[in-house]
């Protein structure tokens, strides 16, 4: 099932590079809107407007802000419609290599501007507002995933909407509990203070998820342990491998120095353009290398739709389980003013193995960075004319028994695992107890995969030339285990061609 997705962005260039990432994987999600939202970093200004800046906490030296009756770092929003046109060209090539992807008027159809006035503004509904209201009330019963990469106020004047038109009526509850239950706001940290001062006050019930990974995937990437994920973001990858793409939506992908000039930002903000960024920039005096030409830049904003995409993983049932973009965990003691609990999560911790043979606690998402960016590359491919037919695409995986599963202490459950491709090109499989994920006691798990020719699919299947490989699983329960503990299994189908696409199943079994 496809899930329902909003983009809300406030045209940060780390938005806008996210922007057109998103949408070479706007096949797999039913996108019902993208909305220009405002935030501590860009705002349009109101005339007249006497309100002055609150400091949020977290913010550091760097974030100078302006007044609130002028543009602040306004960088307009005509780019959203110059984004939909670079897509539109790849459309035709994207839509050879895969079904499901939306028509680009379609597009244009659900791209609103939002409540932008200034930080936290929300002073009256905007078409982004209204869009958000709408898809809130919409009658679907799929969770909606509303996705925050600048402030949260346009989602908050939504919400209020709603609320002012329901609360003295008797359906209110009901439908309070419903919303409450189904929207879930993925967010690029809090940008502005309104998931404070009214989501949570009045929705603290609502999944709000802080997907941080900032060091893994935006500017301080260069502090991570060296490995393929830093070795995928470096100026040599970012060149030969994405931006030599002729991909459309490519061309105007942000990188370190490469020359684009960004509206509305001053010297210290253009990364493409200025020849002293690396020394003028604030934050590259905290990096421990100076960056290159063609680096990564940032997709701080990435990490809030990557774990909508089908890799394969179960982060959607909980995201404690984890998955390409990270594991997470509900926050302590965060309550609203009324002393209510809020269903705030936050990124958990992975342990982490460098090139350099240490194990070190870091953001859980940086073990998968590299599959990211090769999958990304791969895409790109698909929308340049000149690699057609080298296109690429990640195999599926299937497990006979179905992905979860049950066991007494000390004993063993047997799993019959398929890889299927419809390229030419072998599949291995691999499989690990991902201990971090797991119970205490259920990291001891012993798990074995072996090739296995008489797996038990169907004949069909057995004859099928998209089988590529086929393995036994056996997961042997720790004796030391309790009721209730989980072992959790990742299996993972690694296509050999050029990009080593992948796909993984989550198996999850359950002490009896």
């Amino acid at each position: 099932m496809r899930v329902r997705t909003i983009v809300t962005q406030d045209a940060e260039i780390d938005d806008r590079n996210s922007l057109r990432h998103f949408l070479f994987y706007a096949n797999e999600v039913d996108l019902e809107g993208i909305v220009q939202t405002s935030s501590k970093f860009h705002w349009l200004g109101v005339p007249g407007c006497d309100k002055a800046y609150v400091a949020m906490e977290g913010e550091f030296p760097g974030e100078e802000p302006g007044e609130y009756d002028k543009p602040y770092r306004w960088p307009g929003y005509a780019w959203m419609w110059e984004v939909l046109d670079d897509y539109e060209k790849d459309y035709p090539y994207l839509m050879q290599q895969a079904e499901g992807y939306p028509a680009p008027d379609y597009l244009r159809s659900i791209t609103k501007v939002g409540n932008i006035g200034y930080k936290g503004e929300m002073d009256a509904p905007s078409e982004g507002s209204e869009l958000i209201r709408k898809a809130i009330l919409k009658e679907d019963e799929r969770p909606l995933y509303i996705q925050v990469w600048g402030g949260c106020n346009t989602i908050a004047r939504a919400l209020m909407d709603i609320e002012t038109e329901y609360r003295d009526k008797p359906e209110w509850e009901a439908l309070h509990r419903r919303i409450s239950e189904k929207v879930v706001l993925t967010a690029c940290g809090e940008q502005d203070e309104t998931y404070r001062t009214y989501i949570a006050e009045v929705w603290p019930d609502m999944l709000f998820v802080k997907t941080l990974q900032m060091m893994s995937y935006a500017y301080p990437w260069y502090v991570m342990p060296e490995s393929e994920s830093k070795d995928c973001l470096r100026g040599s990858f970012m060149k030969e491998e994405l931006l030599s793409s002729k991909s459309a939506l490519v061309s105007q992908y942000a990188t370190w120095m490469d020359g684009q000039v960004y509206p509305g930002e001053g010297p210290d903000a253009q990364f493409g353009s200025n020849p002293n960024i690396v020394n003028e920039w604030f934050g590259a005096t905290l990096l421990p290398e100076k960056p290159q030409q063609y680096d990564f830049l940032s997709e701080g904003d990435s990490p809030t739709f990557i774990p909508l995409l089908n890799w394969g993983f179960r982060t959607l049932e909980d995201f404690s389980f984890g998955g390409m973009a990270g594991r997470y965990h509900r926050v302590e003691g965060e309550v609203n003013s009324k002393g209510e609990r809020l269903n705030m999560w936050d990124v958990s911790k992975d342990r982490f193995t460098g090139r350099d043979g240490n194990t070190v606690e870091t953001e859980s998402m940086w073990p998968h960075v590299a599959e990211v960016q090769r999958d990304f590359a791969a895409r790109a491919a698909w929308a340049d004319p000149e690699r057609k037919k080298e296109a690429e695409h990640a195999p599926s995986l299937q497990v006979a028994e179905g992905v979860d599963g049950a066991a007494l202490p000390g004993e063993d459950l047997v799993f019959h695992v398929s890889a299927m491709s419809r390229d030419p090109y072998e599949v291995n499989l691999t499989a690990c107890v991902y201990e971090d994920a797991s119970s205490e006691y259920a990291k001891d798990a012993e798990i074995e995969l072996c090739t296995d020719k008489s797996a038990d699919i169907s004949a069909e299947e057995d004859q099928s030339p998209d089988v590529k490989a086929k393995a036994m699983l056996r997961v042997s329960v720790p004796a030391s285990c309790a009721k209730g503990d989980v072992i959790h299994v990742l299996v993972k189908a690694e296509s050999q061609g050029h990009y080593r696409l992948v796909q993984y199943r989550q198996i999850i079994v359950t002490v009896q």
